[in-house]
């Protein structure tokens, strides 16, 4: 069957009941939907199926160690999702719903196992797309809302953009046109006392402090790993908001007991790649750097995506930036490359067992790729030629473990 034939085409806005009665009607029979949400086409299968579930981290390759969220449509299908909805999580919903936020709460046991990746939490987001909205409700259960690409892909805005294995495998395509696109939703985990954003997104960490009322440590709301600070934050005035990051004037009290503002750079991440070659050569890349005013020698590199873990993020930039897919990916180390300013982490990995690939540069991406000896390129940033900060950092760690091997 050409997957064209699946395509059914409907209105963004008011969505046909005829149509999205039958794209209910393949979902609630263990079908996959591409569907349209807020910023990306989506992967749509009933979200108790678990043999529907399985299809879509097999349709995605993704790794079963990575839930699912869903998407939800009323307090009631959220109360047979999720064993409470804390009133914590009550505020966030009132106040950022529909779409913007993703709440993790502490998930039924009636819930397929690998729905949630054995975690016992999960990803719940009230839909922000009419078309999404109206399948929920005739689905009359949760859906799936993961994005519809390949694992480690880009997400696409418009079915033209879609994987064509992605195509193929679906049942059925709605097509509501181009979406808005985005940075995609704030993930919030609210299972404990405090919340966790787990990624920042459309919606910032200030305005959920001020949705839910508490002010306590600022790295605490965004630290995974337990990490406490002394600062207190007091307050927060977003200054301007980018397509990649945000810029926020913060008002907090200092360990010594200085308040003060302090202003700072939100970035949702990044990966780099060191790329080795069999013939122990770096691939470089030489690339037009607007801030820098000139070509700067760098190791490939981009910002996380929404949904993306910063593996997957390294292998999509690896292909994207060089043209060569790597079957061995290592994490060498996380910097912070401006700490005095902004809390972008990078991920620094180095790939091997390299394998050509097709190249696949943005528009305003203008580089050229290079494979030089790693002595030479050693020599390069004592001589000053190399003053990236990230690709120092990998090329030095990159040096130690071929040391080492």
């Amino acid at each position: 069957m050409n997957y064209f034939d699946k395509i059914i085409k409907i209105d963004p806005d008011k969505p046909d009941p005829e149509l999205i009665k039958k794209s209910a009607s393949v979902i609630r029979s263990g079908g996959v939907v591409v569907f349209p949400a807020r910023c990306l086409y989506g992967l749509a299968v009933d979200a108790y199926n678990e043999t529907a579930v399985e299809r879509v981290f097999e349709i995605k390759g993704r790794t079963e160690k990575k839930p699912l969220l869903v998407l939800a449509d009323s307090h009631l299908m959220i109360s047979c999702v999720v064993k409470n909805i804390t009133p914590m999580a009550q505020k966030i919903m009132k106040s950022f719903w529909p779409g913007l936020i993703t709440v993790i709460l502490e998930a039924n046991t009636s819930l397929p196992a690998n729905l949630t990746a054995g975690s016992g939490k999960i990803g719940i987001r009230k839909p922000g797309h009419p078309v999404a909205m109206a399948l929920v409700k005739a689905v009359g259960a949760p859906i799936t809302g993961t994005s519809a690409n390949m694992s480690g892909a880009s997400g696409c805005f418009s079915i033209r953009d879609l994987d064509p294995e992605i195509a193929e495998k679906a049942d059925l395509i709605i097509d509501a046109g181009t979406l808005k696109g985005g940075i995609g939703s704030t993930v919030v985990d609210v299972t404990g006392e405090l919340p966790v954003i787990v990624r920042e997104g459309e919606v910032s960490r200030d305005e959920i402090l001020t949705a839910i009322g508490v002010s306590y440590p600022a790295t605490c709301a965004i630290n995974k790993v337990g990490v406490k600070v002394s600062a207190i934050f007091n307050d927060s005035k977003l200054i301007y908001k980018g397509r990649v990051f945000s810029f926020y004037s913060d008002n907090v009290t200092l360990p010594n007991g200085l308040t003060t503002n302090i202003d700072i750079i939100r970035h949702p991440g990044a990966s780099a790649i060191v790329p080795l070659t069999a013939e122990n050569e770096i691939i470089l890349i030489k690339q037009y750097r607007y801030a820098a005013g000139d070509f700067i020698w760098e190791i490939p590199a981009g910002v996380l995506e929404p949904d993306e873990t910063p593996l997957e993020c390294a292998k999509r930039e690896l292909i994207e930036e060089t043209g060569y897919s790597s079957n061995k990916m290592e994490k060498l180390i996380e910097i912070l490359p401006v700490p005095g300013y902004s809390d972008e982490r990078i991920h620094i990995f180095l790939a091997t067992d390299l394998v050509e690939s097709k190249q696949n540069l943005d528009k305003d991406e203008i580089l050229k790729v290079h494979k030089l000896k790693l002595d030479d390129v050693m020599d390069m940033i004592s001589k000053g030629e190399i003053t990236d900060s990230k690709t120092i950092s990998g090329l030095c760690l990159a040096l130690r473990f071929m040391v080492q091997r």
